[in-house]
């Protein structure tokens, strides 16, 4: 018999939709997805603003600074959102399950929020195309009314984007760390 796998190499494993699934708690139940998302864009407008030249220094400086500042600002939450469940989990049980377990801090920082964060660039993306669209569209035709952007449109209609999103890149973590162990 062969050692290949007939699971095929694209899809994600079942462990990597089981760890996007707990990520998807502190992210989408605990709003850390919304910071990121902000990161994002921040981050995104400055290097719009770089390319094109169009501002002074301190107007580049300030969206950078922005950006920074949601990231450190989703990654104290995120770290907020895993001490109450830890204490949660160590109050429910003297002795609790493995897979409730959080994971080393290291790995819940590098790994589990950086996972949180990347996930969340797809439905950036999308939100840009979408800002390009509507923008070029209002141009146009300046009397038609123009959709209203709100969090729920992005965040939340495109939940399962960041939800495929965050098992491939847990998929991709776990294959990374297997090849590790290999050599």
């Amino acid at each position: 018999m062969s050692n290949k796998s007939w699971f095929p190499a694209w899809l994600p494993y079942s462990k990597s939709w089981m760890m996007a699934i707990r990520l998807a708690i502190p992210a989408y139940f605990g709003a850390t997805v919304v910071l990121a998302f902000e990161f994002w864009r921040y981050s995104l407008v400055g290097g719009l603003i770089a390319v094109t030249g169009n501002a002074s220094n301190n107007g580049l400086i300030f969206f950078f600074a922005v950006a920074a500042i949601a990231l450190l600002l989703a990654l104290i939450w995120f770290l907020i959102l895993t001490r109450v469940y830890a204490l949660l989990v160590k109050f429910l049980w003297s002795n609790p399950p493995q897979w409730l377990i959080l994971p080393k801090f290291r790995s819940l920082v590098i790994r589990d929020f950086g996972i949180l964060v990347l996930s969340t660039l797809p439905i950036v993306a999308i939100f840009a195309i979408y800002i390009l669209f509507v923008s070029s569209f209002k141009q146009t035709f300046a009397d038609l009314r123009t959709p209203r952007l709100t969090y729920d449109l992005f965040l939340l209609r495109f939940w399962w984007l960041w939800f495929i999103s965050a098992a491939c890149l847990y998929q991709r973590c776990t294959r990374k760390s297997s090849m590790h162990d290999k050599l």
